[in-house]
This record gives structure tokens, C-alpha cells and sequence, in this order.
């Protein structure tokens, strides 16, 4: 089963991290363009495909009620609407409809959350060195796209095994997070 993690960039000239994990194999690669990524999505056929993007705008205000959720747990998030924001909410609205049209099954997570509740840690080097520990190869020289790029699809795995939480609301949109620590 293959599940591909995004951590998409607000503009195509930035990096988005993509990462496909399968068999306890973590590939991942830098890349640019909307084209790109639906490309490689539709030639690997994920399972799943977790973006790590605001993938729905706020019904009324600057935060989603998943967004608030988050923040009343603890944990930081950006809104959606926030000035450095918007473009990437916008990015990856778009890229979720595109790749949902191709009858591709797309969750929206949050890394650093995700890093938070599975590994108790921010620090994504202790998350490669995690991941190592159980046995899920990433490359050593993993940007912190590639890095948060195998984390969403780590957390779209867990979501297919029926070990997440959605947070918020499905009509405004939710956010895929981890229920269990696997330090």
C-alpha cells in the first residue's frame, strides 16, 4: 500500500516536500509545480495522500474550528487567512480538488503536530532518528520539506489504520491527527 505525503509550498517557485512511503520505505524528493505533484500522485496510485496545507477556509473569521482545537491543545498552528497564509490555502484547496477528481482519496494533517503527538518532540531530526528506530528508512540528508513530507504520509498511514483523529468540523473541514505516541 502506498500513501504519499505533501508539505506544499504557498508558490510552485519554493519547494514542496513529497514523500512516498511503502513498505516501511520513506522515497522522498523536492518538487515545484501543481503539474508535478498530480503527476506523480496519479502514476503511484497512493492509497491516500496527506497534505500538509490548509485545504478549507473558515466559515466566518480567521480560524477554522479545527484550527481552534488545535490551539486550545496546546499546539501551533497558522490561520488559514493569515497574510503568508493565503496563498497556500488557496494552493492547496486547488490541488486537493484536482487530485480528488482523479478519484484519489486527500486528508489535510499538520506535521509539527503530528511530530508533537507521535514523538513528543518539534524537532524533526528526532523524528528521522524515530522513524530509524522502527524501522522506516528516510535518507539522512532529508530537507525539512522531505522531512514533513514523511511525516504527513506517516500520518495518512496511521489514518488508513484507523489510529487518528479527525479534528473539526466536516463541513468547514477537518484536521488528520495521530491518537497514539509510538516512540
Amino acid at each position: 500500500m502506498n500513501v504519499i505525503g505533501v508539505d506544499l509550498a504557498g508558490r510552485p517557485t519554493n519547494p514542496s516536500g513529497f514523500a512516498l512511503l511503502s513498505d516501511q520505505k520513506i522515497s522522498t524528493r523536492l518538487v515545484y509545480s501543481d503539474k508535478e505533484i498530480v503527476e506523480l500522485c496519479t502514476r503511484e496510485r497512493p492509497a491516500l495522500i496527506a497534505i500538509d496545507a490548509p485545504l478549507s477556509l473558515p466559515r466566518r473569521g480567521n480560524l477554522r474550528t479545527a484550527d481552534g482545537e488545535l490551539i486550545r491543545r496546546g499546539l501551533r498552528v497558522f490561520p488559514p487567512t493569515f497574510a503568508g497564509m493565503l496563498s497556500l490555502t488557496e494552493r492547496g484547496i486547488n490541488l486537493a480538488t484536482n487530485l480528488r477528481t482523479k478519484n484519489i482519496q486527500v486528508i489535510e494533517i499538520h506535521p509539527r503536530t503530528s511530530g508533537v503527538l507521535l514523538y513528543k518532540t518539534p524537532d524533526r531530526r528526532q523524528w528521522v532518528t524515530k522513524l530509524w528506530e522502527k524501522g522506516v528508512k528516510l535518507k539522512e540528508s532529508a530537507s525539512e520539506h522531505e522531512i514533513d513530507a514523511a511525516m504527513a504520509a506517516l500520518t495518512g498511514a496511521l489514518y488508513l489504520q484507523k489510529k487518528t483523529e479527525e479534528v473539526g468540523e466536516v463541513e468547514e473541514g477537518t484536521i488528520v491527527i495521530p491518537r497514539h505516541q509510538l516512540l
